[in-house]
Parts: C-alpha cells; sequence; structure tokens
C-alpha cells in the first residue's frame, strides 16, 4: 500500500472525488469516474492513501514521451481494478 500524503488546505476544499479527479493524470470520462468512485466507496482506502497511490503509479511515467497518457487506465478503470492497493 502506498504511503500516505499531505494535502494542502487549498485542496481540502474539494470534496474526496474532486481531489481525486483534481490529481489523476488522466481526465476521461469524469462522470463514469464519480460512478466507480461511489461503487468502490466500501473498499476504497482513505483519500490520503489513494493520493500516494496516484503518485507511486506516476513515478518515472515519461509524460512527454506519452503526452496523452495513453498507457495510463482512465480514472475509472484504475478505481474499479482496486488499482489503489498495487504495490508495484
Amino acid at each position: 500500500m502506498a504511503q500516505v500524503v499531505s494535502i494542502t488546505p487549498e485542496l481540502a476544499k474539494l470534496s474526496d472525488f474532486e481531489l481525486f479527479w483534481e490529481c489523476y493524470p488522466r481526465k476521461k470520462a469524469k462522470l463514469d469516474a464519480l460512478k466507480a468512485w461511489r461503487q468502490t466507496e466500501d473498499v476504497r482506502p482513505a483519500i490520503e492513501q489513494i493520493i500516494a497511490a496516484i503518485e507511486d503509479m506516476t513515478k518515472g511515467y515519461d509524460f512527454r514521451a506519452d503526452p496523452k497518457g495513453s498507457y495510463l487506465p482512465y480514472p475509472a478503470t484504475w478505481l474499479r481494478k482496486g488499482q489503489f492497493f498495487d504495490e508495484d
């Protein structure tokens, strides 16, 4: 499991979903992502852990080589697959 990260006061004003959306690097299918967010409510860790998992996932990712982020899953897919639990 990823480590917990601190959330700035500005970001703390957002809902957990909006914070997730703000931090997730691939902004596609927002309404489906919101649906997935609600569907995973019982299994999702705290938002700080979700953000840390996103940071871990994108470490070393070369956005210049893939500016559209095509190798990153859509946010809804990432949530539904429980990829916030991935360790690598």
